[in-house]
């Protein structure tokens, strides 16, 4: 099975790591035990341009599905960190306070933003798209995107 599923589209290549949970609002969490490891899609850093800076909140903060944990200052634009799951935050990735470009070069990867207790995975679930869906959902928003150039 391919690690990867794979959009091309103009000269771009948008890739969803198979085996992650992916919010509708295009973050993902990758789950082992009751930790949760959580950053944004390769969709998201692309479109969204090179991250300049990030705005974090601290380990020990107990985050909710959905409600925003943070801040990415990118080239093009500001938004909001939502978090895909809800619990602790028990890691803060401190590579990235001075490297936060790794989110662009490894989003799946070294460009991790938090690592996250979770309290309620089970019906976190409910609400996060696995890769194939969240594919078909990303393919959407690409062609949204193409309508308005």
């Amino acid at each position: 099975m391919a690690e990867y599923l794979e959009t091309s589209y103009d000269k771009f290549v948008f890739r969803v790591k198979v085996g992650y949970f992916f919010s509708r609002e295009d973050f993902w969490a990758s789950v082992s035990g009751n930790i949760a490891t959580v950053g944004i899609s390769d969709f998201l850093q692309k479109s969204r341009g090179d991250v300049a800076f990030l705005e974090t909140v601290e380990a020990g903060t107990m985050v909710k599905q959905g409600r925003e944990v943070g801040k990415i200052e990118t080239i093009k634009a500001t938004f909001g960190i939502l978090s895909p799951v809800t619990g602790k935050v028990v890691a803060v990735n401190p590579e990235l306070e001075s490297s936060a470009y790794l989110i662009n070069e490894d989003p799946y990867g070294a460009g991790w933003i938090y690592k996250i207790e979770t309290t309620d995975f089970e019906n976190d679930k409910a609400n996060l798209l696995q890769a194939e869906a969240y594919q078909g959902l990303m393919q959407e928003k690409i062609a949204e995107e193409m309508k308005k150039k």
